[in-house]
């Protein structure tokens, strides 16, 4: 009860402390729609006072480099397999239980897909829990935590991303780093990812968080991939140019500098 109570004013205080920062910032810039929409909802911030500058994307780091049977070998990930990566803090609202379910589904039908899992968090030993129990030990793995400097090789290794986000998805900046990498994204119509990737396709963003309607998707994507090199490097491509047309950290600082001179 006493933790509760402690809980409730502690949340209280740090709603308040926001909101008097919030009202006397001059301008506030977020990432998304998403995030504007929840500032207005939750603050009742005037619409003029906040500007959306979305994310950007190091396109140096992340970038189509390197061979993928070889850094395969390097990450100790089956080479011959049709690999679909994410990389979330284990969590409920990131949607990975869904993504284990749907996988599940799609073995069946494409017998060498193989789900590599990246992150860590307190729901990591229930997921591990229900890989074992879906009978998909063969065909999950999970890697704990990827630092920074392993990051882009992990995007390289796959052949496709995914992003299964339930709720609550501010923007999404590791869709940008897989696209930048030349990998394609699936994603749920979740906070800032749908308004990246409704951008890019309706191929490539899932009508809704289901399970059935994930399935659906990876094994179609999975499909018109597996040994397609031409649709590979066309689909690759695609994603690259999407990336540098529109994330760009040039772009991005750009509009940030024009803002603090108009403030200025």
């Amino acid at each position: 009860m006493v933790g509760r109570m402690l809980y409730g004013m502690n949340w209280r205080l740090r709603r308040a402390i926001e909101k008097n920062i919030l009202e006397n910032s001059d301008k506030i810039i977020v990432l998304s729609e998403f995030t504007k929409k929840k500032l207005r909802h939750h603050h009742a911030i005037g619409e003029e006072k906040i500007e959306i500058i979305p994310g950007g994307v190091d396109l140096v780091r992340f970038s189509p480099r390197g061979n993928r049977t070889s850094i395969r070998k390097d990450l100790n990930i089956p080479p011959e397999k049709f690999v679909l990566f994410t990389v979330r803090n284990l969590v409920a609202r990131m949607g990975l239980e869904n993504l284990l379910y749907a996988v599940s589904k799609v073995v069946p039908e494409v017998p060498e897909l193989y789900l590599v899992i990246g992150g860590t968090g307190p729901l990591e030993q229930d997921l591990i829990s229900l890989a074992q129990e879906l009978s998909m030990n063969k065909f999950v793995r999970f890697v704990g935590f990827i630092e920074e400097e392993d990051l882009p090789c992990y995007y390289r290794m796959a052949d496709l991303f995914i992003l299964p986000t339930k709720e609550l998805e501010g923007f999404g900046l590791v869709t940008l780093e897989a696209l930048a990498c030349g990998i394609p994204v699936l994603g749920t119509p979740v906070g800032g990812a749908k308004e990246i990737l409704a951008k890019l396709g309706r191929d490539f963003l899932l009508a809704d968080t289901g399970v059935n309607t994930m399935a659906a998707s990876i094994l179609r994507m999975a499909l018109k991939l597996k040994g397609n090199k031409d649709q590979e490097e066309a689909l690759s491509r695609q994603c690259r140019r999407f990336v540098e047309t529109y994330y760009s950290w040039d772009d991005k600082t750009d509009l940030l500098e024009e803002l603090f001179q108009g403030l200025l």
